[in-house]
């Protein structure tokens, strides 16, 4: 039997595919002997077409296991090899795994004799939107951990549909709450995300008078899909840790110091430290008078927010 597992989700896939092996050894072989693991780097026919013809020891059957071979540079003869090879093992009492990172070319002779038999064949492609949502439900229930909705969206539009990462910013907060909810200042201290890069990207420009870098980092975060209410949410919290750290950086604090004093996650410090050193205290006053004022055009005014966001980058 072949089963072949593929897609850009690779967190899915891995699990599953370590799913069917600890199924292996819990029915079939609890000493792992008879489980055969190749990659891209050490495929060998030879190798391969032992593994596959052998018995089983002491057991019935094999299981075998072909990470990445699609991605393998193989040559024109040992494909064809590959490929008589796998017509005779597709009745073969033994299991194979065909396992690929990413979505590999369908138009290889090997992807369609792989992915023949639709059964077995499973397409694990990034998560979203509801299912998305759904899977960081079931991980939070499993940890027993707690999270306010507004923590749960800031999350997700800071991370996206990355599994690895939102594994580990997940372990990273259930860890420090404790048991604790998680709330949505501890997703803005504690989460290096793909917009947050870019909200510190937006603050860098708006010091350095960088007014065409600003429109273009707030042009990518519209795209991307988030709301003014969001950006101006993040922007004005950035002005707000600015404020908190300038005081101390005036009076001669290390980086440790004002994280400890200030409670800020030490990553959020030193990335803002430079930018609270380009900033002058009536700078921050007038950009705090502005986002107040945006924040009642944005409430008020038949212009567009893009329109609205874009003119505040302008008239700093």
């Amino acid at each position: 039997m072949f089963i072949f597992l593929y897609g850009d989700d690779t967190f899915r896939s891995l699990e599953k595919l370590n799913q069917i092996k600890e199924k292996f050894k819990k029915e079939v072989d609890p000493s792992g002997i008879n489980l055969v693991n190749f990659d891209a780097e050490n495929f060998d026919l030879e190798k391969f077409n032992a593994a596959a013809t052998q018995s089983g020891f002491l057991v019935s059957k094999r299981l075998v296991v072909v990470k990445n071979l699609l991605k393998t540079k193989l040559s024109q003869a040992i494909t064809e090899q590959l490929k008589e090879m796998l017509g005779r093992f597709k009745t073969a009492a033994h299991t194979f795994i065909f396992w690929e990172a990413g979505m590999p070319d369908q138009r290889t002779a090997l992807f369609k004799t792989l992915s023949e038999n639709k059964k077995y064949t499973q397409i694990f492609e990034p998560l979203e939107s509801a299912a998305l949502s759904n899977w960081v439900k079931n991980y939070l229930k499993e940890c027993q951990g707690k999270m306010s909705a507004g923590a749960f969206a800031l999350l997700l539009a800071m991370v996206g549909n990355n599994l690895w990462q939102l594994k580990n910013e997940l372990d990273k907060l259930l860890a420090y709450k404790a048991g604790e909810e998680i709330t949505e200042t501890d997703v803005a201290d504690f989460v290096i995300g793909k917009i947050s890069e870019n909200i510190f990207g937006l603050t860098d420009a708006i010091a350095q008078g960088n007014q065409a870098r600003g429109l273009k980092l707030l042009e990518e975060q519209f795209k991307a899909g988030l709301n003014e209410n969001y950006l101006l949410t993040m922007i004005v919290r950035q002005f707000r840790v600015i404020a908190q750290i300038k005081p101390l950086l005036d009076q001669g604090g290390s980086e440790k110091q004002i994280a400890a004093l200030t409670k800020l996650h030490p990553f959020v410090v030193k990335k803002t430290l430079p930018q609270a050193k380009k900033f002058a205290w009536e700078e921050i006053r007038a950009i705090y008078q502005k986002l107040l004022a945006l924040d009642k055009k944005l409430k008020s005014t038949p212009l567009s927010p893009p329109a609205l966001l874009s003119q505040f980058i302008m008239e700093i």
